[in-house]
């Protein structure tokens, strides 16, 4: 696998790439929009990546967060276009330095090169008339941002979508941060999202809106089970059943229980 599929909005065009295209989370979509990239996939796509890039008339790169599967060919891209990329003041170190990853991050996505991002401005001009905002969101990454076009009504989501009703979850990611995101993104106004992994949703805001919902409820009937002596395990089975192939593959780096885990990290309102 390679590029799989090309997807249009209007005036914005995805581009999904992976290597191994076994659900939407394995492959990641790039966008395009005036003269901008958001993210830049893969790091193991970078051929592919190059070669689609190579076609188009974009001028710099905006990231979304650090994780592999969204800034895997910065590097690359800076040095073989001359282009800037930037991102988010706490993505900077990770890039810059590196950061850890599992087995399972290397197969299906690779190790990115370390390079230097420019810090984030307060907007983008992503040319031809369109005005990106990026908006922090962080809890499924530090770094993690949004990108509002509020003339179109607009929002490139990152990781922040996903899915309404999300099973898995990282081992480092801050559930509580995502819940006050999911609240600060829910004060813009906007109708479609543009998830870097599930695609274009045409409802977006109101998908959001569920997600926040099931979160709130979930960490309710966790907390709720858990004070009735029930363990993180026993819910997690309890809740989503004991057949967890994430979370064998990685190594429980992306499983069931990290979800009811950080559920009864919430603090009660």
């Amino acid at each position: 696998m390679a590029l799989i599929k090309k997807i249009h909005h209007q005036e914005v065009e995805g581009v999904r790439f992976g290597k191994y295209n076994l659900a939407d989370n394995s492959t990641t979509v790039m966008y395009s929009l005036g003269n901008t990239i958001i993210d830049s996939g893969p790091p193991n796509q970078w051929k592919d990546v190059k070669n689609y890039l190579s076609g188009t008339n974009f001028k710099k790169v905006v990231l979304t967060h650090h994780h592999e599967d969204h800034s895997g060919n910065s590097a690359g891209i800076s040095n073989y276009f001359d282009v800037p990329v930037f991102c988010h003041k706490f993505g900077i170190e990770p890039i810059r330095k590196g950061f850890p990853l599992k087995l399972y991050q290397k197969i299906f996505w690779g190790r990115p090169k370390k390079f230097d991002p420019l810090p984030m401005p307060d907007k983008i001009d992503a040319g031809n008339g369109h005005i990106l905002k990026p908006i922090h969101t962080p809890g499924h990454s530090p770094d993690h941002v949004c990108f509002l076009e509020p003339e179109k009504k607009w929002l490139f989501t990152g990781d922040l979508y996903l899915a309404t009703r999300p099973k898995l979850f990282r081992a480092d990611e801050d559930l509580a941060g995502e819940i006050e995101s999911l609240k600060t993104i829910l004060t813009y106004d906007f109708t479609t999202i543009f998830c870097a992994h599930k695609g274009i949703v045409e409802n977006g805001y109101g998908e959001l809106q569920k997600k926040l919902s099931y979160f709130n409820d979930l960490v309710n009937k966790v907390r709720e089970m858990n004070l009735n002596g029930e363990t993180t395990l026993e819910i997690t089975h309890k809740l989503f059943g004991k057949k967890d192939s994430a979370g064998m593959i990685s190594f429980r780096h992306i499983c069931f229980e990290n979800l009811v885990k950080e559920c009864l990290k919430v603090k009660a309102p």
